[in-house]
């Protein structure tokens, strides 16, 4: 009599069927490689381009093109005058191309890095064609719900893929509160989750999938520093406004900034009407930013996450994870970036208060481009920002990679 064949006890796992991918290697490294040089090259090329063919007749200041590049691929939002508004026709498609390239810049670099530290389920084709199929898509959906009768399909472009972009730049005027509440901030808060989160988004919706801890993480800071955020700033900048007032004017605008001091950077809300408290609570948001391999910059979310579980374990007397000794390194790296840039911004602003100068430093090393005061147009000013700014687009990157090719796994991304 033929026996009965005895079923696999062990079925595999789709999910570690999927070979892992290489620490710190394979074909993404070699495009991170790539990426990097090819980046600072999109920035020349943009300055040039913005320089002799994208700037108003007459007007052909290399100082100027070379700051609204810098801002435009770094995605920040600072501004001299008019900003991109400025520009002709094709200077603000320029604009509008370097913000583009600045967003798939940081979310495939990061996102590549992502990948490999928390070992999420996707190939590095997978990532790149995700960065590509989200921005069209935001790109395509932005610019329908933004376009109004005084707002261009262009220029509802323009600004449906500087929110997504977390950039700050704009050509148009914004649309109504309501608007802003249901398009721009939803568009900023996705830029700022991050590609891999985007993704196992898309998977745990569609195929019921199981999120990592890293986009579970990613997903509950966002929102409790929204509410944080919101609270603080609406509690602070009461005092002296009608209860008409606060629901009229406070309320929205504590909601706007709660989001786009991290790292929006829309001009949305003015900075000089809040109060000196309020400020402070812009500082903290505009330094801890949003989270890795998204648009957005500053320390991340993870990053404030792993400190405070780090330090619930050595109280505990727990072993601690090289993640928490990343954490450490990448804050003090902020840090004395920070200490640099304020140095330089009060070295060539001798004039602006030394609060304020702290204010903009933060602002720079965040790439989120608030300010209380306009940026004043001196060459040497306007070189300070492009260097700051600059360094901090590549800053947390670069610690994403040294993540990547250092820890064989991680439950979260630094950097």
């Amino acid at each position: 009599m033929a026996s009965k064949k005895n079923p696999n006890p062990n079925p595999p796992d789709p999910v570690a069927s999927i070979p892992a991918l290489p620490l710190g290697g394979g074909f993404g490294r070699d495009l991170a490689n790539w990426l990097f040089p090819a980046f600072l090259l999109m920035i020349i090329a943009g300055f040039f381009a913005i320089w002799k063919i994208g700037s108003p007749a007459g007007n052909p200041n290399p100082v100027r093109s070379l700051f609204l590049t810098m801002n435009c691929a770094t995605l920040s939002g600072f501004s001299e005058g008019p900003g991109a508004g400025a520009l002709n026709d094709v200077g603000q498609w320029i604009a509008f191309l370097l913000i583009v390239g600045g967003s798939l810049f940081t979310m495939i670099v990061g996102g590549l890095a992502v990948i490999r530290i928390v070992r999420l389920p996707f190939t590095d084709l997978e990532l790149i064609t995700g960065a590509l199929i989200v921005e069209a898509i935001v790109l395509l959906v932005g610019s329908s719900l933004l376009w109004e009768v005084d707002r261009s399909p262009f220029q509802a472009m323009f600004l449906a893929g500087t929110s997504f972009g977390n950039c700050g730049q704009y050509i148009a005027n914004f649309p109504k509160p309501i608007l802003i509440h249901a398009i721009l901030l939803p568009l900023s808060i996705l830029g700022g989750l991050g590609l891999p989160v985007l993704m196992e988004l898309w998977c745990a919706i569609v195929f019921r999938a199981k999120m990592s801890l890293h986009s579970k993480t990613v997903l509950a800071a966002t929102a409790w520093l929204y509410i944080i955020g919101f609270v603080l700033i609406l509690g602070l900048n009461l005092a002296g406004h009608s209860w008409a007032e606060v629901i009229g004017k406070q309320l929205p605008a504590a909601s706007v900034l709660s989001v786009e001091s991290r790292t929006g950077g829309l001009n949305i809300v003015h900075i000089d009407v809040l109060s000196q408290s309020s400020r402070w609570i812009l500082v903290i948001l505009m330094m801890i930013g949003a989270s890795p391999a998204g648009t957005a910059s500053g320390l991340k979310t993870t990053t404030i996450v792993e400190l405070g579980r780090g330090v619930r374990k050595i109280l505990r007397g727990e072993a601690i994870s090289r993640s928490f000794a990343i954490a450490i390194v990448w804050v003090g790296t902020y840090l004395s970036l920070l200490l640099g840039a304020t140095l330089l911004l009060s070295h060539v602003s001798e004039n602006d208060s030394a609060d304020n100068t702290l204010f903009n430093a933060v602002s720079g090393m965040s790439n989120v481009g608030l300010t209380v005061a306009p940026v004043p147009s001196q060459k040497s000013v306007m070189y300070a920002y492009c260097a700051i700014i600059l360094v901090a687009r590549m800053a947390p990157l670069m610690i994403l990679w040294w993540m990547a090719e250092t820890m064989a796994d991680a439950e979260l991304a630094i950097g």
